[in-house]
């Protein structure tokens, strides 16, 4: 009859192997479940915050940034995202959603930018 024990280093392979998918499945688990801290979109015009928009909260508004042009902004579902610019590139339009702090869209002609902050950065 063959022996069904595993060997010593096929037990550490398979504790090795648990570890790492325990690991992956704790890190996916924290990124589908963001932490619900207030954030916020702290929107500039050439380089002055202009609004500081609670992503909780669903709401679009239009941005007249430098000479005039413009970006709609979207935020629907704890994201961002400019969904209509007046820029010749779009640049900032293909960026799509941000809702990470720090995350960034930028508007480079009309000198507009969103960037995602927490809540210690909103109490300043």
């Amino acid at each position: 009859m063959p022996n069904h024990i595993p060997s010593p280093e096929r037990k550490r392979d398979l504790v090795l192997i648990g570890v790492i998918l325990s690991a992956a499945i704790l890190w996916q688990a924290v990124r589908l479940f963001p932490s619900r801290e207030t954030q916020y979109a702290e929107v500039s015009v050439d380089g002055s915050i202009l609004y500081r928009l609670d992503l909780g909260k669903d709401q679009e508004l239009d941005l007249t940034g430098f000479h005039g042009g413009t970006n709609h902004l979207v935020i629907k579902d704890r994201k961002a995202w400019i969904s209509e610019a007046s820029c010749p590139d779009k640049l900032c339009v293909h960026q799509g959603t941000v809702s990470l702090e720090n995350e960034l869209i930028v508007c480079l002609p009309n000198r507009m930018t969103v960037r995602i902050t927490g809540k210690e950065a909103a109490a300043k």
